[in-house]
Protein backbone atom coordinates (compact mmCIF):
# COMPACT_ATOMS: atom_id res chain seq x y z
CA UNK A 1 0.00 0.00 0.00
CA UNK A 2 1.19 3.49 -0.79
CA UNK A 3 2.35 5.51 2.21
CA UNK A 4 2.36 9.25 2.35
CA UNK A 5 5.12 9.92 4.83
CA UNK A 6 5.16 13.60 5.64
CA UNK A 7 6.18 14.48 9.19
CA UNK A 8 4.41 17.74 9.95
CA UNK A 9 6.43 20.11 12.05
CA UNK A 10 3.35 21.32 13.89
CA UNK A 11 2.71 17.77 14.96
CA UNK A 12 6.24 17.61 16.34
CA UNK A 13 5.41 20.49 18.64
CA UNK A 14 2.01 19.26 19.76
CA UNK A 15 2.24 15.51 19.36
CA UNK A 16 5.93 14.85 20.11
CA UNK A 17 5.59 11.99 17.67
CA UNK A 18 8.44 12.47 15.17
CA UNK A 19 12.18 12.84 15.58
CA UNK A 20 12.82 14.21 12.09
CA UNK A 21 11.04 17.07 10.46
CA UNK A 22 10.89 15.22 7.15
CA UNK A 23 11.08 11.47 6.69
CA UNK A 24 11.61 10.58 3.04
CA UNK A 25 10.34 7.23 1.85
CA UNK A 26 12.17 4.91 -0.55
CA UNK A 27 11.88 5.69 -4.26
CA UNK A 28 9.07 3.19 -4.78
CA UNK A 29 6.97 5.07 -2.23
CA UNK A 30 5.43 8.50 -2.37
CA UNK A 31 6.98 11.39 -0.43
CA UNK A 32 6.17 15.07 -0.20
CA UNK A 33 8.58 15.98 -2.99
CA UNK A 34 6.70 14.01 -5.63
CA UNK A 35 3.25 14.25 -4.08
CA UNK A 36 0.76 17.13 -4.44
CA UNK A 37 1.12 17.09 -8.22
CA UNK A 38 -2.17 15.77 -9.56
CA UNK A 39 -5.82 16.17 -8.66
CA UNK A 40 -5.75 12.57 -7.39
CA UNK A 41 -2.92 13.52 -5.02
CA UNK A 42 -4.99 16.36 -3.59
CA UNK A 43 -8.04 14.12 -3.28
CA UNK A 44 -5.98 11.63 -1.30
CA UNK A 45 -4.67 14.42 0.93
CA UNK A 46 -8.24 15.62 1.48
CA UNK A 47 -9.26 12.10 2.50
CA UNK A 48 -6.47 12.32 5.08
CA UNK A 49 -7.95 15.54 6.48
CA UNK A 50 -11.37 13.90 6.78
CA UNK A 51 -9.80 10.85 8.42
CA UNK A 52 -8.05 12.99 11.03
CA UNK A 53 -11.28 14.81 11.82
CA UNK A 54 -13.13 11.50 12.16
CA UNK A 55 -10.63 10.43 14.84
CA UNK A 56 -11.91 13.22 17.09
CA UNK A 57 -15.29 11.47 17.10
CA UNK A 58 -14.05 7.98 17.96
CA UNK A 59 -14.48 8.51 21.69
CA UNK A 60 -12.98 11.74 23.13
CA UNK A 61 -15.88 13.95 22.06
CA UNK A 62 -18.36 11.84 24.03
CA UNK A 63 -16.39 12.24 27.25
CA UNK A 64 -16.09 15.98 26.67
CA UNK A 65 -19.67 16.68 25.58
CA UNK A 66 -21.78 13.91 27.16
CA UNK A 67 -20.03 12.46 30.23
CA UNK A 68 -19.41 15.96 31.58
CA UNK A 69 -23.16 16.62 31.38
CA UNK A 70 -26.37 15.43 33.00
CA UNK A 71 -26.86 12.99 30.10
CA UNK A 72 -24.35 10.34 31.09
CA UNK A 73 -22.31 8.69 33.81
CA UNK A 74 -19.76 5.92 34.27
CA UNK A 75 -21.35 2.67 35.44
CA UNK A 76 -18.30 0.47 36.09
CA UNK A 77 -15.98 0.41 39.10
CA UNK A 78 -12.89 -0.27 36.98
CA UNK A 79 -12.97 3.02 35.09
CA UNK A 80 -9.74 4.94 34.58
CA UNK A 81 -8.67 8.01 36.54
CA UNK A 82 -9.24 10.14 33.44
CA UNK A 83 -12.80 8.83 33.07
CA UNK A 84 -13.67 9.45 36.70
CA UNK A 85 -12.37 13.01 36.42
CA UNK A 86 -14.98 13.60 33.72
CA UNK A 87 -17.73 11.86 35.63
CA UNK A 88 -17.01 13.97 38.73
CA UNK A 89 -16.16 17.20 36.82
CA UNK A 90 -12.75 17.35 38.41
CA UNK A 91 -10.60 17.42 35.29
CA UNK A 92 -6.85 17.94 35.73
CA UNK A 93 -4.13 19.02 33.27
CA UNK A 94 -2.80 15.43 33.28
CA UNK A 95 -6.06 13.97 31.95
CA UNK A 96 -5.18 11.65 29.08
CA UNK A 97 -8.55 12.07 27.32
CA UNK A 98 -8.12 15.85 27.20
CA UNK A 99 -4.60 15.29 25.87
CA UNK A 100 -5.91 12.97 23.19
CA UNK A 101 -8.51 15.50 22.11
CA UNK A 102 -5.96 18.33 21.92
CA UNK A 103 -3.59 16.17 19.88
CA UNK A 104 -6.20 14.98 17.38
CA UNK A 105 -7.73 18.39 16.78
CA UNK A 106 -4.44 20.18 16.23
CA UNK A 107 -3.18 17.38 14.00
CA UNK A 108 -6.31 17.82 11.87
CA UNK A 109 -5.64 21.56 11.62
CA UNK A 110 -2.01 20.89 10.64
CA UNK A 111 -3.09 18.53 7.87
CA UNK A 112 -5.61 21.06 6.60
CA UNK A 113 -2.97 23.80 6.58
CA UNK A 114 -0.56 21.73 4.49
CA UNK A 115 -3.25 20.89 1.97
CA UNK A 116 -4.34 24.52 1.61
CA UNK A 117 -0.77 25.75 1.16
CA UNK A 118 0.02 23.14 -1.48
CA UNK A 119 -3.33 23.70 -3.19
CA UNK A 120 -2.59 27.39 -3.62
CA UNK A 121 0.74 26.51 -5.25
CA UNK A 122 -0.74 23.88 -7.55
CA UNK A 123 -1.76 23.96 -11.21
CA UNK A 124 -5.19 22.45 -10.58
CA UNK A 125 -8.18 24.03 -12.29
CA UNK A 126 -9.91 26.87 -10.48
CA UNK A 127 -12.99 24.67 -10.08
CA UNK A 128 -11.03 21.87 -8.39
CA UNK A 129 -9.15 24.33 -6.20
CA UNK A 130 -12.38 25.93 -5.05
CA UNK A 131 -14.05 22.62 -4.18
CA UNK A 132 -11.10 21.21 -2.25
CA UNK A 133 -10.44 24.51 -0.46
CA UNK A 134 -14.09 24.77 0.56
CA UNK A 135 -14.14 21.32 2.13
CA UNK A 136 -10.77 21.79 3.83
CA UNK A 137 -11.65 25.19 5.30
CA UNK A 138 -14.84 23.71 6.76
CA UNK A 139 -12.87 20.96 8.53
CA UNK A 140 -10.31 23.47 9.81
CA UNK A 141 -13.05 25.79 11.03
CA UNK A 142 -14.89 22.97 12.81
CA UNK A 143 -11.63 21.91 14.46
CA UNK A 144 -10.97 25.42 15.73
CA UNK A 145 -14.61 25.62 16.90
CA UNK A 146 -14.14 22.51 19.02
CA UNK A 147 -10.84 23.83 20.40
CA UNK A 148 -12.17 27.21 21.46
CA UNK A 149 -15.31 25.78 23.07
CA UNK A 150 -13.24 23.34 25.14
CA UNK A 151 -10.15 25.38 25.99
CA UNK A 152 -11.32 28.97 25.50
CA UNK A 153 -8.20 29.63 23.42
CA UNK A 154 -6.24 28.01 20.60
CA UNK A 155 -3.10 28.44 18.53
CA UNK A 156 -3.88 29.82 15.07
CA UNK A 157 -1.65 28.70 12.24
CA UNK A 158 -1.94 28.82 8.46
CA UNK A 159 1.39 27.77 7.04
CA UNK A 160 3.28 24.56 6.54
CA UNK A 161 6.27 24.05 8.83
CA UNK A 162 9.15 22.36 7.02
CA UNK A 163 12.12 23.09 9.26
CA UNK A 164 13.03 23.91 12.88
CA UNK A 165 13.54 27.49 11.74
CA UNK A 166 9.95 27.67 10.52
CA UNK A 167 8.74 26.68 13.96
CA UNK A 168 11.13 29.05 15.74
CA UNK A 169 9.84 31.95 13.66
CA UNK A 170 6.16 31.06 14.00
CA UNK A 171 3.71 32.53 16.48
CA UNK A 172 2.30 29.45 18.25
CA UNK A 173 0.88 31.22 21.26
CA UNK A 174 -2.69 30.62 22.36
CA UNK A 175 -4.96 33.23 20.79
CA UNK A 176 -7.93 34.77 22.55
CA UNK A 177 -11.47 33.54 22.19
CA UNK A 178 -12.35 36.53 20.00
CA UNK A 179 -9.39 35.97 17.69
CA UNK A 180 -10.23 32.29 17.25
CA UNK A 181 -13.88 32.98 16.46
CA UNK A 182 -12.83 35.61 13.92
CA UNK A 183 -10.70 32.94 12.25
CA UNK A 184 -13.53 30.38 12.33
CA UNK A 185 -16.06 32.74 10.74
CA UNK A 186 -13.54 33.83 8.10
CA UNK A 187 -12.86 30.20 7.12
CA UNK A 188 -16.56 29.35 6.96
CA UNK A 189 -17.54 32.40 4.93
CA UNK A 190 -14.75 31.66 2.46
CA UNK A 191 -15.84 28.02 2.34
CA UNK A 192 -19.42 29.17 1.72
CA UNK A 193 -18.33 31.39 -1.20
CA UNK A 194 -16.32 28.55 -2.75
CA UNK A 195 -19.00 25.88 -2.33
CA UNK A 196 -20.92 25.03 -5.47
CA UNK A 197 -24.32 23.87 -4.19
CA UNK A 198 -26.10 21.20 -2.14
CA UNK A 199 -25.89 18.54 -4.84
CA UNK A 200 -23.40 16.48 -2.84
CA UNK A 201 -25.06 13.08 -2.50
CA UNK A 202 -22.25 11.72 -0.36
CA UNK A 203 -22.97 13.22 3.07
CA UNK A 204 -19.47 12.25 4.12
CA UNK A 205 -18.24 15.18 2.01
CA UNK A 206 -18.77 18.81 2.93
CA UNK A 207 -21.60 20.62 1.15
CA UNK A 208 -23.02 24.13 1.22
CA UNK A 209 -25.65 22.93 3.67
CA UNK A 210 -23.01 21.62 6.08
CA UNK A 211 -21.08 24.89 5.87
CA UNK A 212 -24.15 27.00 6.57
CA UNK A 213 -25.26 24.66 9.35
CA UNK A 214 -21.93 25.07 11.12
CA UNK A 215 -21.77 28.81 10.47
CA UNK A 216 -25.25 29.19 11.95
CA UNK A 217 -24.15 27.21 15.00
CA UNK A 218 -21.11 29.46 15.41
CA UNK A 219 -23.24 32.60 15.19
CA UNK A 220 -25.68 31.14 17.71
CA UNK A 221 -22.80 30.32 20.08
CA UNK A 222 -21.62 33.92 19.74
CA UNK A 223 -25.18 35.16 20.42
CA UNK A 224 -25.18 36.86 17.02
CA UNK A 225 -28.85 36.07 16.51
CA UNK A 226 -29.46 38.21 13.43
CA UNK A 227 -26.62 36.48 11.59
CA UNK A 228 -27.76 33.05 12.82
CA UNK A 229 -31.31 33.68 11.59
CA UNK A 230 -30.06 34.80 8.18
CA UNK A 231 -27.69 31.86 7.73
CA UNK A 232 -29.94 29.10 9.05
CA UNK A 233 -32.97 30.62 7.36
CA UNK A 234 -31.17 30.52 4.02
CA UNK A 235 -30.38 26.85 4.55
CA UNK A 236 -33.99 26.00 5.45
CA UNK A 237 -35.50 28.02 2.61
CA UNK A 238 -33.59 26.08 -0.05
CA UNK A 239 -35.70 23.04 0.96
CA UNK A 240 -32.87 20.58 0.33
CA UNK A 241 -33.09 18.76 3.67
CA UNK A 242 -35.98 17.30 5.64
CA UNK A 243 -36.66 15.21 8.74
CA UNK A 244 -36.54 11.44 8.37
CA UNK A 245 -39.99 10.04 9.26
CA UNK A 246 -38.50 7.23 11.35
CA UNK A 247 -36.15 8.66 13.99
CA UNK A 248 -34.51 5.29 14.63
CA UNK A 249 -33.17 5.01 11.08
CA UNK A 250 -30.81 7.92 11.78
CA UNK A 251 -28.75 5.79 14.15
CA UNK A 252 -29.09 2.23 12.84
CA UNK A 253 -27.03 0.19 10.35
CA UNK A 254 -27.51 1.53 6.84
CA UNK A 255 -27.97 5.13 8.03
CA UNK A 256 -25.73 6.69 5.40
CA UNK A 257 -26.77 9.67 3.29
CA UNK A 258 -30.24 10.26 4.75
CA UNK A 259 -32.18 13.34 3.69
CA UNK A 260 -31.75 14.68 7.23
CA UNK A 261 -27.96 14.45 7.28
CA UNK A 262 -25.91 17.56 6.53
CA UNK A 263 -22.53 16.03 7.33
CA UNK A 264 -21.59 12.59 8.60
CA UNK A 265 -18.54 10.47 9.33
CA UNK A 266 -18.33 7.17 7.48
CA UNK A 267 -17.36 3.90 9.14
CA UNK A 268 -16.74 0.57 7.43
CA UNK A 269 -16.52 -2.79 9.18
CA UNK A 270 -13.86 -5.31 8.29
CA UNK A 271 -11.16 -2.91 7.13
CA UNK A 272 -10.01 -1.42 10.44
CA UNK A 273 -12.28 1.53 9.64
CA UNK A 274 -15.12 0.78 12.05
CA UNK A 275 -16.25 2.49 15.25
CA UNK A 276 -16.53 1.33 18.87
CA UNK A 277 -19.85 2.95 19.74
CA UNK A 278 -21.47 -0.44 20.35
CA UNK A 279 -18.96 -0.96 23.18
CA UNK A 280 -18.67 2.61 24.43
CA UNK A 281 -22.40 3.14 25.09
CA UNK A 282 -23.45 -0.31 26.34
CA UNK A 283 -23.13 -2.08 29.72
CA UNK A 284 -20.14 -4.17 30.77
CA UNK A 285 -22.16 -7.37 30.76
CA UNK A 286 -23.72 -9.80 28.33
CA UNK A 287 -27.38 -9.87 27.40
CA UNK A 288 -27.59 -6.98 24.95
CA UNK A 289 -25.02 -7.41 22.19
CA UNK A 290 -24.99 -10.43 19.90
CA UNK A 291 -22.94 -13.57 20.56
CA UNK A 292 -22.70 -12.93 24.33
CA UNK A 293 -20.42 -9.97 23.75
CA UNK A 294 -20.36 -7.12 26.23
CA UNK A 295 -19.87 -3.39 26.22
CA UNK A 296 -17.75 -1.23 28.50
CA UNK A 297 -20.21 0.69 30.70
CA UNK A 298 -18.19 3.83 30.16
CA UNK A 299 -20.80 6.29 28.92
CA UNK A 300 -24.12 5.16 30.39
CA UNK A 301 -27.31 7.26 30.14
CA UNK A 302 -28.18 8.89 33.44
CA UNK A 303 -31.49 8.22 35.16
CA UNK A 304 -32.11 11.95 34.84
CA UNK A 305 -31.97 11.65 31.04
CA UNK A 306 -34.13 8.52 31.02
CA UNK A 307 -36.81 10.28 33.08
CA UNK A 308 -36.76 13.44 30.96
CA UNK A 309 -38.65 11.88 28.04
CA UNK A 310 -42.36 12.58 27.87
CA UNK A 311 -44.84 9.72 27.74
CA UNK A 312 -45.11 8.54 24.14
CA UNK A 313 -41.88 10.17 22.95
CA UNK A 314 -40.80 7.93 20.05
CA UNK A 315 -37.19 9.00 20.49
CA UNK A 316 -36.70 7.27 23.81
CA UNK A 317 -36.73 3.68 22.56
CA UNK A 318 -34.35 4.66 19.75
CA UNK A 319 -31.94 6.50 22.06
CA UNK A 320 -31.74 4.66 25.38
CA UNK A 321 -32.73 1.38 27.00
CA UNK A 322 -32.75 -0.13 30.48
CA UNK A 323 -33.24 -3.86 29.99
CA UNK A 324 -30.74 -6.61 29.15
CA UNK A 325 -31.15 -10.39 29.30
CA UNK A 326 -27.96 -12.15 30.41
CA UNK A 327 -28.58 -15.90 30.21
CA UNK A 328 -32.17 -15.12 29.23
CA UNK A 329 -32.96 -13.47 32.58
CA UNK A 330 -34.33 -9.92 32.47
CA UNK A 331 -32.07 -7.43 34.24
CA UNK A 332 -32.10 -3.65 34.68
CA UNK A 333 -29.10 -1.97 33.07
CA UNK A 334 -29.19 1.44 31.38
CA UNK A 335 -27.50 1.82 27.99
CA UNK A 336 -27.30 4.03 24.95
CA UNK A 337 -28.66 2.85 21.60
CA UNK A 338 -27.70 5.53 19.12
CA UNK A 339 -25.08 4.38 16.59
CA UNK A 340 -25.06 0.96 18.28
CA UNK A 341 -25.33 -2.21 16.18
CA UNK A 342 -26.77 -4.84 18.52
CA UNK A 343 -26.16 -7.59 15.96
CA UNK A 344 -22.59 -6.75 14.98
CA UNK A 345 -20.18 -9.68 14.86
CA UNK A 346 -17.50 -7.39 16.29
CA UNK A 347 -18.92 -4.46 18.32
CA UNK A 348 -15.50 -2.77 18.19
CA UNK A 349 -15.72 -2.55 14.41
CA UNK A 350 -19.11 -0.92 13.84
CA UNK A 351 -20.38 0.36 10.50
CA UNK A 352 -23.06 2.80 11.69
CA UNK A 353 -22.14 6.27 10.45
CA UNK A 354 -21.96 9.18 12.89
CA UNK A 355 -23.96 12.27 11.94
CA UNK A 356 -22.12 15.43 12.97
CA UNK A 357 -24.75 17.87 11.67
CA UNK A 358 -28.39 17.12 10.83
CA UNK A 359 -31.54 18.99 9.93
CA UNK A 360 -33.32 18.61 13.29
CA UNK A 361 -30.36 20.40 14.88
CA UNK A 362 -30.75 23.18 12.31
CA UNK A 363 -34.48 23.57 13.03
CA UNK A 364 -33.88 23.78 16.77
CA UNK A 365 -31.01 26.24 16.35
CA UNK A 366 -33.25 28.36 14.15
CA UNK A 367 -36.01 28.22 16.77
CA UNK A 368 -33.52 29.29 19.44
CA UNK A 369 -32.28 32.22 17.37
CA UNK A 370 -35.82 33.37 16.56
CA UNK A 371 -36.83 33.19 20.21
CA UNK A 372 -33.80 35.19 21.34
CA UNK A 373 -34.77 37.73 18.67
CA UNK A 374 -38.23 37.96 20.33
CA UNK A 375 -40.08 35.95 17.67
CA UNK A 376 -41.64 33.42 20.03
CA UNK A 377 -44.36 32.38 17.58
CA UNK A 378 -41.84 31.71 14.85
CA UNK A 379 -39.71 29.66 17.25
CA UNK A 380 -42.75 27.62 18.26
CA UNK A 381 -43.42 26.54 14.68
CA UNK A 382 -39.93 25.08 14.19
CA UNK A 383 -39.86 23.51 17.64
CA UNK A 384 -43.12 21.74 16.91
CA UNK A 385 -41.80 20.36 13.64
CA UNK A 386 -39.26 18.38 15.65
CA UNK A 387 -41.79 17.36 18.30
CA UNK A 388 -44.21 16.13 15.65
CA UNK A 389 -41.66 13.67 14.29
CA UNK A 390 -41.31 12.34 17.85
CA UNK A 391 -45.07 11.67 17.98
CA UNK A 392 -45.57 14.47 20.50
CA UNK A 393 -48.20 17.18 20.52
CA UNK A 394 -47.12 20.68 19.67
CA UNK A 395 -46.53 23.17 22.45
CA UNK A 396 -48.30 26.51 22.75
CA UNK A 397 -45.99 29.00 24.42
CA UNK A 398 -46.16 32.78 24.40
CA UNK A 399 -43.44 33.56 26.94
CA UNK A 400 -39.83 33.93 25.80
CA UNK A 401 -38.31 32.34 28.91
CA UNK A 402 -40.67 29.36 28.78
CA UNK A 403 -39.85 28.90 25.09
CA UNK A 404 -36.15 29.07 25.90
CA UNK A 405 -36.53 26.24 28.42
CA UNK A 406 -38.67 24.19 26.05
CA UNK A 407 -36.12 24.46 23.24
CA UNK A 408 -33.29 23.52 25.61
CA UNK A 409 -35.17 20.41 26.75
CA UNK A 410 -36.01 19.47 23.17
CA UNK A 411 -32.38 19.76 22.12
CA UNK A 412 -31.32 17.56 25.01
CA UNK A 413 -33.69 14.75 24.03
CA UNK A 414 -33.44 15.11 20.26
CA UNK A 415 -29.63 15.23 20.23
CA UNK A 416 -28.71 13.05 23.22
CA UNK A 417 -25.52 11.05 22.73
CA UNK A 418 -24.58 13.07 19.64
CA UNK A 419 -21.91 15.26 21.27
CA UNK A 420 -23.95 18.45 21.81
CA UNK A 421 -25.09 18.59 25.45
CA UNK A 422 -22.07 20.26 27.13
CA UNK A 423 -21.82 22.83 24.34
CA UNK A 424 -25.55 23.59 24.56
CA UNK A 425 -25.33 24.16 28.31
CA UNK A 426 -22.29 26.36 27.83
CA UNK A 427 -23.92 28.44 25.07
CA UNK A 428 -27.11 29.05 27.04
CA UNK A 429 -25.30 29.86 30.29
CA UNK A 430 -26.93 26.94 32.12
CA UNK A 431 -23.93 24.73 32.80
CA UNK A 432 -23.43 25.38 36.49
CA UNK A 433 -27.10 25.64 37.39
CA UNK A 434 -27.92 22.40 35.57
CA UNK A 435 -24.91 20.36 36.60
CA UNK A 436 -24.84 21.43 40.24
CA UNK A 437 -28.52 20.55 40.56
CA UNK A 438 -27.81 17.23 38.84
CA UNK A 439 -25.11 16.35 41.36
CA UNK A 440 -27.33 17.37 44.28
CA UNK A 441 -30.09 15.15 42.89
CA UNK A 442 -27.69 12.22 42.90
CA UNK A 443 -26.56 12.97 46.45
CA UNK A 444 -23.03 13.80 45.28
CA UNK A 445 -20.80 16.52 46.62
CA UNK A 446 -19.50 17.61 43.21
CA UNK A 447 -19.84 21.05 41.64
CA UNK A 448 -18.84 22.88 38.47
CA UNK A 449 -16.75 25.90 39.41
CA UNK A 450 -16.42 29.02 37.26
CA UNK A 451 -13.01 28.05 35.92
CA UNK A 452 -14.26 24.58 34.96
CA UNK A 453 -16.42 26.00 32.17
CA UNK A 454 -13.27 25.63 30.08
CA UNK A 455 -10.84 22.75 30.32
CA UNK A 456 -7.17 22.74 31.32
CA UNK A 457 -4.42 22.97 28.74
CA UNK A 458 -2.75 19.52 28.78
CA UNK A 459 0.28 19.48 31.04
CA UNK A 460 2.42 17.78 28.41
CA UNK A 461 1.85 20.67 26.02
CA UNK A 462 2.94 23.22 28.62
CA UNK A 463 6.01 21.09 29.38
CA UNK A 464 6.87 21.27 25.68
CA UNK A 465 6.03 24.96 25.34
CA UNK A 466 5.79 26.78 28.70
CA UNK A 467 4.77 29.98 26.93
CA UNK A 468 1.33 28.47 26.30
CA UNK A 469 0.37 29.14 29.91
CA UNK A 470 -2.35 27.33 31.85
CA UNK A 471 -6.00 28.32 31.96
CA UNK A 472 -6.93 30.09 35.18
CA UNK A 473 -7.86 27.85 38.09
CA UNK A 474 -5.89 24.74 37.01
Amino acid sequence: MKKYIVCVALSVLFLSSCNNFLALSPEHQINENNFYKTEADFENALVGVYASFREIYTHEIFYLAELTSDNAEVSISSSSVAEMEFDEMNITPSNTIVQGFWTKVLFTIARANILLVRLEQSDLSMESKARIASETKFIRAYSYFLMVQIFGRSPITHGEFRSPEDIANADLSLKSLEEVYTEIIKDLKEAEELAVDDSQEDKGRVSLGAIQGLLGKVYLTRHQYTEAIHTLGSLIERNVYSLEPDYKTLFSPGNGNTKESLFELKFISGFNQGNEYSVLFTPASTGLLANNQQGSGRITPSLDLMDAYEEGDARKKASVGDTIRPNGVKEYSRHGLKFVDLNAENPRDGSVNFTVLRYADVLLMYAEALNEDDDVNGAQAYLNMVRSRADLEGVEISNKEDMRESIAKERRLELAYEGHRWFDLLRTGKTQETMNAFFVGKGLNFTVQNHELIFPIPRREIDINPELGQNEGY
